[in-house]
């Protein structure tokens, strides 16, 4: 894939992320006026990350990355039916292994009662018993997603989890009133919007996949040799892409033991941060790892470290100077989206201060997806395996030191540090393992995006105080992020540093 390729399908999926990422953004909103920074939205959030998190290791995570380097030897139009039987056969082996955990998790959740637990902990349980079969519905799409991704079909895909968002919006504002005024009850309104929401997320790509030929009934033949190859590659890569879900697991149940509100402070930054990173640096692993396994396959290692390079480079371009808009503007941001109903200016500082933290390590976490899938693409998994278990260590020993002085805000920081130094691991050991990938050039075209993104952000500060004496908070905050985008990407591409 070349760079203008990569260039056109980034930018084209990247506009239908940025409509899934404004919907996800819009469900936010939704959930702040809703519940705020309470006790109630921390225990479903909780409850809410158990299946995320096995959905990151299982589906989106693990399974896609080990599942396309294996599919895309058979997409020839010759060898469709073993594509076909690819598919069935990794889709029954999928439905056996999370309806498995979902069922075990609905059981033991709902033994809570007969332990000494505290208020909180039986609250999330309560809500874990059906939170957990979102893991079903939302496993199945990432197989989707994943087969049409290794055929060249990005848009289609990232259109699904438009599905969810729209679902968990229309529950809060039908369903949930249904079941009375109180937060707890309302939650369970919710609880069937994200069910729902996780069905639709299956459903909205599957017509795309249909229209090419292939079907998604499910068989259940575990000898398939190309699925015993999934499976071993499979279960080094869990324990790779475990690293963030892990680490966010850590984060938030040891955040939770602060004070109420701390994990939906937690998570309404965290979700801010996940916008530049999901529109761009997500978008560009995807579209990156079918290219770079291709040019692995084909024996074409130096075309393979250009993509990587440029796929750095351009991630880069882009998050750098996200990462000085959400320091400077973290609570102008978090004021116009979502300080309203039950999310008050409390909400907004305890937000902003793990806002402020999470953002420092947005470079770190971008370069760590694309070095990542540059590692599956050469289906070496056991490398960032290596990497991901020092990173899991490192997290939990920096939250321990720092969430005594900084809170939240350190629990946000050792994230970042740990996603700096698992992406300072992973370009080293890859360097070691093909060669040179440029890191000179990259470096230098990094150290020009922040310059450039600092004065890019001075500008916007003096526009903003500027226009937010006359005309309020939003108008100049959008007014300001407008002028110091054009100052920067203008600069940027009179320079030509897209190329």
């Amino acid at each position: 894939m070349d760079k203008k390729r990569i260039i056109l399908t980034v930018g084209m999926v990247s506009l239908v992320t940025i409509l899934v990422r404004v919907a996800g953004l819009g469900r936010e909103m939704f959930s702040a006026y809703f519940f705020g920074t309470t006790l109630v939205y921390d225990a479903f959030l909780l409850a809410f990350m158990i299946p995320n998190f096995f959905r990151g290791i299982l589906a989106e995570g693990g399974l896609n990355s080990a599942f396309i380097p294996v599919f895309s030897e058979y997409l020839s139009p010759e060898k469709k039916k073993d594509a076909q039987k690819i598919i069935s056969d990794t889709l029954g082996a999928s439905l056996c292994l999370t309806l498995s955990l979902s069922l075990f998790f609905f059981l033991a959740s709902s033994l809570a009662g007969f332990f000494p637990l505290s208020p909180k902990i039986i609250l999330m349980l309560s809500f874990l018993r059906f939170t957990i079969f979102y893991l079903v519905f939302v496993s199945m799409a990432a197989l989707v997603m994943g087969v049409l991704n290794s055929l060249g079909h990005f848009s289609g895909p990232a259109l699904a989890p438009l599905g969810l968002d729209l679902f968990w919006i229309l529950s809060l504002v039908t369903i949930a009133p249904l079941f009375g005024a109180g937060l707890e009850g309302r939650t369970y309104g919710l609880i069937i919007g994200l069910l729902v929401g996780g069905a639709a997320q299956f459903f909205i790509p599957a017509p795309a996949l249909w229209r090419r030929g292939f079907s998604l009934k499910p068989t259940f033949n575990l000898k398939n040799p190309a699925l015993v190859r999934i499976g071993k590659l499979l279960t080094p890569v869990i324990i790779g892409v475990a690293v963030t879900p892990i680490n966010l697991m850590v984060d938030y149940f040891l955040a939770s033991a602060i004070a109420p509100g701390m994990v939906s402070s937690l998570w309404y930054a965290n979700r801010l941060m996940q916008l530049p990173l999901g529109i761009f640096a997500v978008t560009l692993g995807t579209v990156a790892l079918p290219s770079m396994a291709r040019q692995v396959s084909e024996g074409n290692l130096k075309q393979m470290k250009e993509t990587l390079a440029y796929s750095l480079k351009l991630a880069f371009l882009l998050v750098i100077p996200a990462s000085f808009v959400l320091v400077f503007f973290r609570e102008p941001i978090i004021q116009v989206l979502f300080q309203r109903g039950l999310f008050t200016s409390q909400s907004t500082q305890a937000t902003g201060i793990a806002l402020l933290f999470f953002s420092l390590g947005l470079f770190g976490y971008s370069g760590n997806i694309v070095l990542t899938r540059a590692f599956y693409a050469l289906k070496d998994t056991a490398t960032p395996v290596k990497v991901g278990i020092l990173s899991i260590a490192s997290n939990l020993i920096l939250d321990l030191i720092l969430i005594g002085p900084l809170k939240q805000g350190g629990v946000a920081l050792s994230t970042s540090l740990v996603g700096i130094l698992n992406f300072g691991l992973l370009f080293f050991l890859l360097h070691r393992k093909i060669g040179l990938l440029g890191g000179r050039k990259i470096f230098k075209s990094s150290l020009e995006f922040v310059i450039l993104s600092g004065l890019a952000t001075i500008l916007a500060f003096g526009c903003f105080h500027f226009m937010a004496v006359r005309f309020g908070t939003g108008l100049a905050l959008f007014s300001a992020l407008i002028a110091g985008s054009i100052f920067y990407f203008g600069i940027n591409y009179l320079r030509k540093n897209y190329r």
